[in-house]
């Protein structure tokens, strides 16, 4: 039995162009904050974080709530001068990411 065809969907031409809009501003979004180093301040902040949480396993709701309160301070200075906001990683995040070093050390 033959597979039907299927034929490729026209996409409307504006939709297309709003679409390729937002890919790139998206896009420059992504190149000013690696020039303005979030991406590392990002990382450097959950690492910290996750050193903390591993030290003091029974206060990882509060090392989180930490980081978010840092990162919503930092994200205040930078709105003020309009520039792109710090990410920071949900709370369901952070405990994925112990757990899954925890994994890693006992395998």
């Amino acid at each position: 039995m033959n597979t039907p065809r299927l034929a490729t969907p026209k996409i409307n031409p504006l939709i297309e162009t709003i679409f390729q809009k937002l890919a790139d501003q998206l896009e420059n979004e992504r190149r000013l904050r690696k020039q303005l180093g979030h991406l590392e301040l990002e990382r450097e902040g959950l690492e910290s974080a996750l050193q903390m949480a591993r030290e003091h396993p029974d206060s990882t709701r509060e090392v989180w709530s930490w980081l978010s309160s840092e990162f919503k301070k930092m994200n205040e200075q930078l709105a003020a001068m309009d520039a792109p906001l710090l990410r920071c990683v949900s709370y369901e995040t952070f405990v994925a990411f112990l757990r899954a070093e925890i994994t890693n050390t006992q395998a």
